[in-house]
């Protein structure tokens, strides 16, 4: 190739370059959900109508920042850093608030029972970010994914990394208060859009009344129960009318991942905040 068609061919990807970046969505919501246009009711945000999530694998599209994930001995407290190309870390000041919170860190067991929690780091002054491991993950090698919001750029960063035990556990699963009676999904088919309604009840089948958490009226995460490391897509219902039912029904819409088995945890707060799961199976 002679230097004037090198010289074309590099101007060319990097004008590609430049308007592939200007065309990144400029918040959270518009990053993980298409078509972002949200509805308050309340003060508690809806997804827009024609909104919906995305499933993400935060290593495939190789973000600006690194995940680093370290437990104490006793595997009661973590440290993570966001480590930016320059190798500097993610201060406090340089992170803006996204659904109420700065950091949004999701802990997930390999393998087993799979078992979840959606946590927020605190800053502190050396770059770091600090959170207790609940007492069901302790003991377990875990899948961490972080998002947050560049407070600069507003643009969100996704995250990912393998978190090795340290000491063995043996703490009992805490049963549910709240139960799922039923998830109906209206598409099953691999790369198509769906909308998943989740019915809920109360303790032993009484009314459920939902409040906010984290400014929405649950959140909900997927992750793959077949691949490891495969990503997850973070999702807050869409209004439909069936919130403040007895037996509320929250409906969350995705494009649906490749097929296979998936893990839905819902985010909740009836007073008290709670986890759920159930499963979820794309189709090709």
């Amino acid at each position: 190739m002679n230097p004037f068609r090198q010289t074309l061919l590099i101007t060319m990807l990097a004008a590609a370059g430049f308007f592939a970046l200007r065309a990144l969505p400029d918040t959270q919501c518009a990053f993980l959900h298409n078509d972002h246009q949200p509805v308050v009711v309340d003060g508690v945000e809806f997804c827009g109508v024609n909104e919906e999530a995305n499933f993400y694998s935060p290593k495939l599209l190789q973000f600006p920042v690194e995940l680093k994930v370290t437990l104490a001995e006793d595997g009661t407290k973590g440290e993570l850093r966001l480590r930016k190309e320059d190798g500097h870390p993610y201060h406090d000041h340089e992170v803006a608030v996204s659904h109420t919170q700065k950091l949004h860190l999701h802990l997930r067991q390999s393998g087993g029972a799979r078992a979840y929690a959606h946590l927020h780091p605190r800053p502190a002054e050396d770059g770091s970010w600090r959170f207790d491991v609940p007492a069901y993950l302790r003991g377990h090698d875990l899948e961490a994914y972080a998002d947050f919001a560049d407070g600069r750029t507003t643009r969100i960063m996704l995250a990912q990394a393998e978190v090795i035990k340290t000491t063995a556990s043996n703490f009992p699963v805490v049963p549910t208060r709240n139960a799922i009676l039923s998830m109906e999904a209206s598409s099953t088919q691999a790369d198509t859009s769906a909308t998943l309604r989740v019915k809920l009840s109360g303790p032993e089948g009484k009314p459920l009344k939902l409040q906010p958490i984290m400014g929405a009226l649950g959140h909900a995460v997927l992750f793959s129960a077949d691949r490891r490391l495969a990503g997850y897509a973070h999702m807050h219902p869409s209004l439909e009318g069936g919130e403040y039912a007895p037996n509320p029904t929250l409906s969350f819409r995705l494009r649906l991942p490749p097929p296979g088995r998936y893990d839905v945890w819902l985010n909740l707060n009836d007073g008290q905040e709670e986890l759920l799961r159930t499963t979820l199976v794309v189709t090709p």
